[in-house]
């Protein structure tokens, strides 16, 4: 007898809740009303206070447009320090151009039919992760910049820069193959 009270007490508190919800007028929308119109005039203010500057040099947009032209330029190496696990240069190579990642690819991996989106294999006629999965994308590739051969890094901590580096550090050299 004594649950059935607890439960018919629980059950009329709960219809009461629900009641003064469906009867009572929604004071959060009026609220949430006041409070945009409040938000409007504070920044109206602050904009006032503090215009927003309009900018004249655009140095972020040169940097781009400078990447840009640097990555583009014929022959022109690009050195890559390979990082252990605690940052000590192991090495580098001279690549022709910046390392690239072995998921970029010349071509889409999707074929669209209408909204569906589907995967598709790339130019080398392999599927590579689809149905919102992504192959390991850990691994870069460049070419030696001496011997044009294609050097593949999988985990490593990679460190570009376009000029050598005051440090000491080895070249990592390819060796060349002799023809006889």
């Amino acid at each position: 007898m004594r649950i059935i009270l607890i439960i018919l007490g629980f059950s009329i508190i709960i219809s009461m809740l629900l009641f003064i919800g469906c009867v009572t007028p929604d004071l959060g929308t009026e609220q949430r009303k006041r409070n945009v119109i409040d938000r409007e005039l504070v920044f109206a203010e602050a904009e006032a206070l503090i215009p927003q500057p309009r900018p004249s040099n655009f140095p972020a947009r040169r940097m781009l447009a400078k990447f840009v032209e640097r990555q583009d330029s014929p022959d022109h190496p690009f050195y890559v320090y390979v990082l252990s696990d605690v940052g000590n240069i192991i090495g580098y190579y001279v690549a022709q151009a910046a390392p690239v990642n072995i998921c970029a690819f010349l071509s889409s991996t999707e074929k669209v039919y209408g909204t569906l989106k589907l995967t598709a294999p790339s130019l080398d006629g392999i599927y590579y992760g689809g149905a919102g999965s992504s192959s390991g994308c850990d691994g870069w590739f460049l070419f030696d910049a001496t011997t044009d051969a294609l050097v593949i890094i999988y985990g490593a901590k990679l460190f570009v820069v376009d000029q050598p580096l005051r440090v000491e550090a080895q070249p990592i050299l390819i060796q060349q193959e002799v023809v006889k």
